[in-house]
Order: C-alpha cells, then structure tokens, then sequence
C-alpha cells in the first residue's frame, strides 16, 4: 500500500470515529439549559437604592445653668454601649433647687398659717394644720407613682423616669417632716385631770419607717429602670401603690388635715358628714348580711367616728373665724393664696427635674461632652450638648422610587433589605413612609421613601451610610404556574416556550402561552403549560 495512502486512510477512520460524537453533543439538552414548570406564590416587588440611617438620635442638654456634678455616662463606662430609657446620664448640682423647693414648701405653710393669723387670735393653733404640706408632699408623691405606672405601660420610660424622682423628693420632704424630733415637743397636749402628756401623734415612728422604705423602693425601681426591667419596674410601683394606700389611712389620721389642702370651711364639713353618712348607712347594710364581718364593722364604725370629730371641729373653727370678723370672700383670698403657693411649689419641683438628664429612648451613649465641676452658664447651657444618644436598635433605609412604580408603593407594605456589606443577609422592614414629591436628577423623576427595619430585626454590624437595596412587596398571586422569564420568548400577546419534549435527543416543542404578572425572575403562566414540564430557557449574558 501506498505510503500516501496510509495517512489519508488513519485520517478518514478519525473522522468517522469523532463526527458522530459531536452529532450526539449537539443534540443532547443539559440540565442548566432547562427549567422545571412549577406551582407556588409569585411575590411582585419594586426596587430602591438607598442607605441605612439611624433616626432617633438626640443631643442631650441640661434645662438650667449650674455646675455638673455627676456624670453617670462616664463613671459607669457607658459610653459607647447601650443604656436603656430612664436611665440618669447626667446631673447638675441640684443643692440650690432643692432650697427652693424647701422655701415654696415654707411659703405654702405661711399661706395656710395666714388664715388662723387673720381669725383665730383668741384660739390655740388648729391642729389639723400643723403636717399639713407633710400630707401633702405625701399625696402628690402617690399621685406621681401612680403616673409613673401609666408611663410604664405606655412605654414612655423617661416619663416615668421624671415621674420616679419627684416622687422620691415629695415622699422624702414628708420623711423629714415627721422624723423631726421636735414634732412631738410641739404637739404634746396634756390630760386636764391627770396633768400627763397625750401623743398627738402616737404612729409617727411607724410613719418615718414605712416612708424610709418607700424611698428605698423608689432607689431600687431606679435601678430596674437602668438594667431594662421594666416589667420587675411595673410590679414594683404597683406594690408600692397598695402600701403607701395603707400607709396614707395612718398619715391622714395623723395630720390632722381634712383632706382639703384649702382652709377646710363649712362646705369641707359638709362634704366629711356625708361621707359619714354613706358609711352608716354601708354599716346598716351589713348588718343585714350572713356573713357579717364583725372586724371590718368596727373598724368602719371607728372612721366614721372619727371623720365626724373632724368635721365638728371645722364647724367650730369656722364658727370661731367668722365671730372674729372674718368674712367669706377674704376666706376665699387666703385659700386663692394657697393655691397660688402649690403652684409655685409644682414649678420649683419642674425646675429640680431640669438639673438631671435622662435617657428618653433605648440607645448608645456616642460622647460625653462635659464634665465634673464644669460651670454651664445662663448663655451657654442651653446650647452645650451633655450627652450624645443615638438609638441604634431603630434604623431606616431612605431610598428613591423611580415615577414608574412610585404609583405601587404604600405605607405598610413589606420589605426585603439588602445591604451591600453584607451580602447574602436579608433584613425584613416596612414602609413608613412615601413622599408625595418627587425631584428631577439626571432626566429622571425619583420620589423619596423611608423603610423602617422590624423591631426583631438583628442590627448587629449595621451602620449608619451604608448602601442598601430593598424590594417593597407590592402584591402576591398565590398559588399559580410559573417559569423563569428567560423562557419566555416573542412578542407581547404572542408569547411561546419551548417545551422539553426529550432531552437527550433534544427534541421539544415551540408552544404559545398566556401569560399573567412577572417580577424580576418568574412570569406566570395562565394556559398553555402543565406542571412538572420542562422548558428551555436562555444562556444568561
């Protein structure tokens, strides 16, 4: 055989060996060149570009000019960790206010005083004013305890942070009111027959303690309000509210007061004898009862009596005032008086609160702009930032909608957020809000959007400025046949796929379709498709 011939034979033999190889590659359909007709929800979202932000952010100032005194911020290390509401950041040196709460305190006692100054020359002093401001200071520490509860369930904690304090400084005015040791001195009376001394007061002991543990628990619901307990807060402030209860029955009986802070005249004796009245007929009532508590009667009977002794001596006092010369509207006067001198007094407490700084959101402690013994002047405190709170549990995404689909975002609906330095994480959010202006940049009219990340979202490693994506869920078909766009093919109402009929010999089918909704990867198919077929879909580029 030729030499020549050899070569051309090996060649032809190759050929026949490789070409129908290749025929077979051509015909087979890989896996990644098909897609699967399937059933299930088709979510429709719009996009927007933007970037997260941290909205509730508050540069914390003192309300007066003083000295800083405590900065908590700083000695607990809190700066740059979290602090929870109603945790004290800052105070100024409040020595000055608390002499001003004392003086409008004084003031108060004059303005009560006044009134048996002008009409009971010839008469002792009456001794149901004597702890009259005591009484006093001790309801409106019950009064601020019991708003303290009602912020707590609103969820307002710096409220009932505020709240706390002047509780504290009201109930602890009462403790040095009646811890005075002078107190007794002064209002000993003495038997006529036997010539001894009588306790006015015999419970005032038992009255400094129960305030002294009052004050206690208002120091612990202090603590529980800086570690984030707030429900242990709301179980400690309700407990407290039944003790200073029972506790207001002793210090009532023990004041002397009426329950009227104004000069308690004929219309307060009035108001007492019917509501002695209304326990006698109550007792009546009960002895009628099967189960007639026999304890309960007597004590009822007992503060009936009591409440009655009140309101003749009123009546006597009164009698007393008007046969000095003192007539009506100058009565009127002096109880305007006091009024005028418990206003002045709430407004002293305000200006107390001024000098402390508390946190009025859950956040991050960013700086500490002042320090111990800095003096904050008249013209400078209100401008000097003491504290920088940023509350980095809250974070939005401010993103741009293009006009096109502005008209398919509300508020309310639901988001998925991507954050580029942090791929592959999802955040889910909600729309808050959807600006109803839009701004031309670059030919294209945009309109601003603000997406608010769910309470429960992790915000571990998210910063304020970073760039995010979200897409805003606009609408849902549930249930429905569906099929990657890329296998869509034609034009708008003559749209066809091409259907896997074999795919080892590549054999399919070009069949038209109807198609429904589409969204960024599936199109729903609404006839001309069954599930589990198979489809051809395009190389992506």
């Amino acid at each position: 055989m030729s030499k020549k011939i050899l070569p051309a034979l090996t060649l032809v033999i190759v050929l026949t060996l490789i070409l129908p190889s290749c025929a077979q590659q051509k015909k087979e359909i890989l896996p990644s060149q098909m897609a699967p007709v399937t059933r299930g929800d088709l979510i429709l979202s719009v996009s927007s570009d933007g970037n997260l932000d941290m909205p509730n952010q508050v540069q914390l100032k003192f309300g007066t000019p003083g000295t800083v005194k405590d900065i908590p911020a700083e000695q607990y290390k809190l700066k740059g960790k979290p602090v929870k509401a109603g945790t004290l950041l800052a105070r100024l040196d409040n020595t000055s206010f608390l002499l001003n709460v004392k003086a409008m305190q004084y003031a108060l006692e004059q303005a009560i005083n006044r009134v048996i100054q002008s009409g009971c020359c010839q008469r002792s002093y009456p001794t149901f004013y004597t702890l009259a401001t005591a009484l006093m200071r001790f309801e409106q520490a019950q009064s601020e305890i019991k708003d303290a509860e009602d912020y707590i369930y609103e969820g307002k904690y710096s409220d009932a942070a505020s709240s706390i304090s002047l509780a504290r400084y009201d109930l602890d005015a009462a403790r040095s009111v009646y811890a005075d040791p002078k107190l007794d001195t002064f209002q000993t009376q003495y038997d006529d027959i036997l010539n001894q001394p009588i306790a006015s007061y015999p419970e005032l002991k038992k009255i400094v303690t129960a305030l002294e543990d009052q004050i206690d628990s208002l120091d612990h619901v202090r603590k529980l309000l800086e570690d984030g307990d707030y429900t242990g807060v709301a179980q400690t402030l309700d407990s407290m509210s039944t003790q200073l209860e029972d506790a207001h029955t002793i210090v009532k009986q023990n004041s002397r007061l009426p329950g009227a802070y104004t000069y308690p005249d004929t219309s307060t004796s009035l108001a007492i004898s019917r509501q002695v009245l209304d326990s006698l007929y109550e007792l009546q009532d009960m002895f009628y009862q099967d189960d007639f508590d026999r304890v309960k009667a007597a004590e009822m009977l007992r503060m009936a009596e009591h409440d009655l002794r009140m309101s003749n001596m009123i009546l006597d006092e009164s009698e007393t005032i008007y046969r000095s010369g003192l007539n009506t509207q100058t009565l009127r006067d002096y109880n305007i008086a006091i009024e005028t001198a418990m206003i002045n007094l709430d407004k002293a407490k305000q200006e107390l609160l001024k000098t402390e700084i508390i946190a009025p959101f859950d956040g991050t402690v960013v700086s500490v702009d002042v320090k111990s013994n800095d003096q904050l002047s008249q013209f400078d405190y209100a401008s000097k930032t003491a504290v920088y709170l940023v509350d980095t549990k809250t974070i939005r995404m401010k993103g741009i909608i293009d006009e096109i689909d502005i008209t398919k975002v509300s508020v309310g609906q639901s988001a998925i957020i991507k954050v580029d330095a942090l791929p592959g994480r999802d955040l889910k959010g909600s729309v808050r809000f959807v600006s109803p202006f839009g701004a031309l940049q670059s030919g294209v009219v945009n309109f601003p959007v603000e997406i608010y990340l769910d309470k429960d979202e992790d915000t571990e490693g998210l910063r304020g400025g970073l760039t995010a994506t979200a897409d805003i869920i606009t609408g849902m078909r549930e249930d429905v046949l569906q099929v990657p766009n890329r296998a869509i093919k034609g034009l708008s109402g003559d749209y066809w796929v091409d259907v896997v009929i074999d795919a080892s010999s590549a054999k399919t089918e070009k069949r038209p379709v109807k198609t429904g909704v589409q969204n960024k990867k599936n199109t729903e198919i609404i006839s001309g498709l069954n599930e589990g077929e198979q489809v051809l879909i395009e190389a992506i580029k």
